[in-house]
């Protein structure tokens, strides 16, 4: 009878424990819906009033998210550590709706918010004791090497149907063979290397090791589409959607991040450098 009571017992406090995890999740979710939301209205209706409530709503989670790590890490070490990569998404969101300052161009400015965002990852990886196959960063098994490829080339598919959907003006001034490349090198890093590592590499590789591989691409995934909610129409949410849940499963099955790094640089490069020259 004993051994029967702690065993309920115990399965009452896992139980319980799963609860405040999902609880947490949830909380933090909605909370980036909502900024998403609000730099949607905001950009809409050009007001910039919203546009800065969602800055502050992002900002409010950097905090409570780094707080809520903080008070986590002696209790639930896994949590805290998902906590904590949880709060590049919203800095990444802050990054991406800032304006270039003064007369630097689009492609200047990513250069220089690349950095810190690539300094944040490395003193979350730092700090968590990880190494660069834990992240996903290893070269991975040979026989993945076909997938890694086809995740790279299908960049070009990517980028040409974003294209159609969002026909957005470049982000170079000519098509010139010298800016494409300086242009095409930034762009890679920004939204490949920088991106992936954020979502499918950290962010995931905490989840992964919090709750499994299904759960945390899932909700990877989510947060990956939610932070698109304030630039893209609603209508193509399910597309990005589902090319983040495609990646998700392929980094997650090859355990390597290079393909998924290699399809969202190249989508991008294809949608702000090619394509609106009518290449």
């Amino acid at each position: 009878m004993a051994a029967k009571a702690w065993a309920d017992e115990s399965t009452a406090r896992r139980a319980l424990f799963r609860e405040e995890r999902a609880a947490f999740l949830a909380l933090y979710l909605i909370f980036i819906l909502i900024g998403e939301l609000l730099f949607f209205l905001g950009g809409s209706s050009g007001d910039d009033t919203l546009v800065l409530l969602g800055v502050l709503v992002d900002v409010f989670l950097i905090v409570a998210l780094l707080v809520q790590a903080s008070f986590l890490a002696t209790r639930d070490l896994a949590l805290a550590n998902f906590l904590a990569a949880l709060t590049l998404a919203p800095l990444l969101r802050i990054v991406s709706v800032a304006a270039p300052i003064g007369p630097l161009t689009i492609i200047e400015w990513l250069a220089i918010v690349s950095v810190p965002l690539l300094l944040g990852v490395a003193a979350l990886t730092r700090a968590q004791g990880l190494r660069a196959p834990d992240v996903f960063l290893a070269p991975g098994a040979r026989r993945y090497f076909a997938i890694q490829v086809a995740l790279a080339v299908s960049g070009f598919g990517i980028g040409y149907i974003e294209y159609l959907i969002i026909q957005p003006a470049p982000w170079i001034t000519t098509p010139s063979l010298d800016q494409l490349i300086l242009a095409g090198a930034v762009v890679f890093l920004a939204t490949g290397v920088v991106e992936e590592l954020v979502f499918r590499g950290i962010l995931l590789a905490d989840g992964i090791r919090m709750f499994g591989a299904r759960p945390a691409i899932l909700y990877v995934t989510f947060v990956y589409a939610i932070l698109h909610v304030g630039s893209v129409s609603v209508a193509f949410l399910p597309f990005i959607f589902g090319i983040g849940l495609i990646l998700g499963i392929a980094v997650a099955y090859t355990r390597s991040l290079w393909g998924a790094i290699a399809a969202s640089g190249i989508a991008n490069m294809t949608l702000y450098l090619i394509l609106p020259f009518g290449f």
